[in-house]
């Protein structure tokens, strides 16, 4: 009778030993488990991720190379020089642009210029507008006053590189009630010049192209 209690319990305790070693045995595998499926998975995402940030530089690359054809094409640029009556101003546009220019007038002055073709839609916001107007300075820098007090624009003070002895005004912001983009006004003796950009998707070619090489005769 002895002999079997001994027996019983040598079994009891082979028995505990074998029982952790099989939840050992499971955790392992379950561990290895978990550690592939979440590898696998990092693994799968950082391919998806590196594929999507390739796929953008390769996008950007395009964008760069499309952006930098279309100022190539842009060049050599068109000059055209104004009347005399009118300050003799000069202005250069891209090669790509067209002009429409109305100076039948006695006192006034307006030169249109848009990608392609010029519209005759009055809702047409022009990549850059010249006029000369025949009322003075001050009073058309009167007009836009109430839109740079209520924020809706802002105005610094601007000369043209080309002609750095005469300083003029430089709205940004809403430069009509259905437009924003930007106005400089200069003063012409009795006259005042304004050259403007309708829509700020050309204000790049208003700052660097048209802006840079305009010239007048004060």
């Amino acid at each position: 009778m002895k002999k079997q209690l001994d027996q019983r319990g040598e079994i009891n305790a082979m028995v505990i030993p074998l029982v952790i070693s099989i939840v050992l045995l499971f955790a392992a595998i379950g561990f290895g488990v978990w550690a592939f499926v979440s590898r696998s998975d990092y693994k799968n995402n950082s391919d998806k991720k590196a594929e999507a940030a390739a796929q953008i530089a390769v996008q950007k690359a395009e964008t760069a190379k499309d952006n930098e054809f279309l100022e190539r094409e842009k060049q050599p640029y068109k000059d055209y020089t104004g009347p005399v009556q009118f300050g003799n101003f000069g202005i250069k546009y891209p090669k790509t642009w067209s002009a429409y220019v109305n100076d039948t007038q006695t006192n006034t002055l307006t030169m249109l210029l848009q990608p392609d073709a010029v519209s005759a839609n009055i809702k047409t916001t022009y990549a850059a507008k010249v006029e000369v107007l025949s009322q003075p300075y001050d009073q058309l820098l009167a007009q836009v006053d109430n839109d740079v007090k209520t924020g809706k624009a802002t105005a610094v003070a601007y000369q043209f590189p080309k002609v750095p002895t005469v300083t003029g005004l430089r709205v940004d912001g809403q430069i009509a009630p259905d437009k924003r983009g930007a106005i400089v006004f200069m003063p012409l003796r009795d006259k005042t010049i304004k050259v403007s950009t309708e829509t700020v998707d050309r204000i790049n070619d208003f700052n660097n192209v048209i802006l840079p090489n305009f010239t007048f005769s004060p």
